[in-house]
């Protein structure tokens, strides 16, 4: 998985095959080889965390075993000598050659496959949000996932690395393997996820957004992206129609776990605040329909056409969500936003109906109208965690939740013929004067 982020790029500072370690020596270093296991490779890197997955990528191109592999404090940028990077991983392994097709191995993948990647303009602020197809016996081990199963390796900074898991974890349905509380020994944080390859994508790219909308907008209490989209280099030839907004990444294909933010060039993880607004906005039109159906059934055509009103708000409800487009005027029944608001607390008055509580007797209209109001105050809710800047469409979803309360102390209140309730409409009366407000 790459990321259209600046990379920083690891380096391998030095490296070497021993073919026949001394037994002391090897015993020192705290070795513990056989008589088959004397040839020792070593290398070391700028970069930790994507040597440690080049040493993982080696195991599975010759059979070695990484036997020593530590990171030194306080990483590359105060190393003890120019050539000692960040961290030293050593093989071991029966024969020489075997050693070498190994190191061949983790070069190719820290030149060509494993890195950090640069969340700020300055570079400063770096992260490895990385994804292991199919792991090899080290880092099975480490993670404990078999051999052969997907793997997240997720590093950022302390507080970065934290916010950035979380993120992950809501994401997709991975397993938290292993976290590495901050601070390590060069001062980040992380995690190892497990789960199926599409999945330990999307937490990867979601622990890519976090961290990098920390990097933006560092003194924000909360996300404020809010997935909006990262900068990003245009697309080259060939790399690919669909876009994650997230990170800026191409893809040949769009995968299932993502869905259309807008367009092509906006694909979100469905589970994305804004895609969790369209659900309750779906299902506000769900129960809006079944209601009309139940007051047709009863014979409530004026509650058939009233609640036409209310379908018609959500549905531009949707389209300026979808467009960014400001909602405009409405009314809801013939009334203004401000004039429903005042009827929603007037019941009484109006229909001689109190704050009520719904019963059996009021028959399947009242039932309907009831859901379809908790529905329109759920896509309220909705619409706050995914754009609290679009007050519009906060006044439009709350003032047909009480559009959807009058409806329903009429439909009581038996002003639309058909099912009259039998007995009291019970709840509370307001007092005989005075507004509430």
């Amino acid at each position: 998985m790459k990321l259209s982020l600046p990379p920083v790029k690891p380096e391998v500072l030095a490296l070497r095959v021993i073919p026949r370690v001394h037994p002391r020596l090897a015993k020192e270093l705290g070795l513990e080889l056989g008589p088959e296991r004397r040839a020792l490779g070593m290398l070391t890197c700028t970069s930790d965390d994507a040597l440690y997955v080049a040493l993982d990528e080696g195991t599975k191109a010759a059979p070695v075993d990484v036997v020593y592999a530590r990171s030194f404090y306080a990483g590359a940028a105060h190393a003890s000598g120019p050539l000692s990077g960040e961290v030293i991983g050593v093989y071991a392994a029966a024969d020489p050659d075997e050693i070498r097709a190994a190191l061949d191995a983790a070069v190719r993948c820290l030149e060509e496959d494993a890195w950090f990647y640069s969340a700020d303009d300055a570079g400063r602020l770096t992260f490895f949000p990385h994804v292991v197809s199919a792991v090899g016996r080290y880092l099975s081990g480490l993670a404990g996932v078999p051999a052969g199963q997907p793997l997240a390796y997720l590093i950022a900074p302390p507080l970065e690395s934290v916010l950035g898991v979380d993120a992950a974890l809501k994401a997709a349905p991975v397993t938290l393997q292993k976290w590495f509380g901050p601070p390590s020994e060069t001062n980040f944080g992380g995690a190892y996820l497990g789960g199926a390859l599409p999945d330990c994508e999307a937490a990867a790219r979601a622990f890519a957004a976090a961290v990098v909308d920390v990097a933006r907008n560092p003194r924000s209490r909360t996300r404020a992206d809010a997935g909006r989209e990262l900068a990003a280099p245009p697309a080259k030839p060939g790399a690919g129609a669909y876009r994650v907004l997230a990170t800026g990444e191409f893809l040949p294909e769009k995968p299932e776990h993502l869905t259309h933010l807008a367009d092509d060039q906006s694909l979100v993880p469905k589970t994305h605040p804004r895609m969790d607004l369209r659900g309750k906005l779906d299902l506000l039109e769900g129960h809006l329909l079944d209601a009309q159906v139940a007051a047709n059934a009863d014979g409530m055509r004026d509650l058939v056409g009233e609640l036409e009103d209310a379908l018609a708000l959500s549905r531009r409800v949707v389209g300026a969500e979808v467009t960014g487009r400001p909602l405009g005027a409405f009314t809801l029944g013939g009334m203004d936003p401000a004039r429903v608001r005042w009827a929603s607390h007037h019941t009484w008055d109006l229909f001689r109906v109190p704050f009520m509580y719904p019963s059996i007797r009021h028959g399947p209209p009242v039932a309907k109208l009831y859901l379809a109001r908790a529905a329109a105050r759920e896509a309220e809710r909705a619409l706050l965690r995914a754009l609290p800047e679009r007050e519009d469409l906060l006044v439009a979803l709350n003032r047909l939740s009480s559009y959807l309360y009058v409806l329903t102390c009429k439909a009581a209140g038996g002003r639309y013929g058909g099912r009259r309730p039998v007995g009291p409409v019970r709840g509370w009366k307001p007092p005989s004067r005075g507004d509430r407000s």
